[in-house]
C-alpha cells in the first residue's frame, strides 16, 4: 500500500505540477456573493460580462492597488462583493 501512496505523491508533484492550493479562489466568499446575487448562475453571468468589459475598456471601479485579485474575473467578483455594480432584478 505504501508503494501506491508514494506513486501518487510522485504523480502529484511531477506530472501535475500546476495543481497547487494557491490556484483556489478564496476571496470573495461565495456565501457573501450569493447574499447579493440570487443564484450562482446569475453571478457567473454578471462576473463574465464585467470581466469582458474590464478587458475591453480597461476601466476599474477601484484603484488597481485595492484589488486582491490580479485577474479580471476576480476583480469583477470583488466589485460585486463591494456593491460597486448595480444588479437589477428582472421582473416577470
Amino acid at each position: 500500500m505504501s508503494n501506491f501512496v508514494s506513486l501518487l505523491d510522485i504523480l502529484q508533484l511531477y506530472v501535475y505540477p500546476n495543481n497547487r492550493e494557491c490556484d483556489i479562489m478564496i476571496y470573495p466568499s461565495i456565501d457573501k456573493l450569493l447574499n447579493i446575487v440570487d443564484s450562482k448562475y446569475e453571478l457567473v453571468h454578471i462576473a463574465a460580462r464585467r470581466s469582458k468589459q474590464i478587458t475591453r475598456d480597461g476601466f476599474l471601479q477601484m484603484p488597481e492597488s485595492e484589488y486582491k485579485s490580479k485577474k479580471n474575473i476576480g476583480r469583477a467578483l470583488e466589485e460585486v462583493s463591494e456593491g460597486l455594480l448595480e444588479i437589477k432584478k428582472k421582473e416577470d
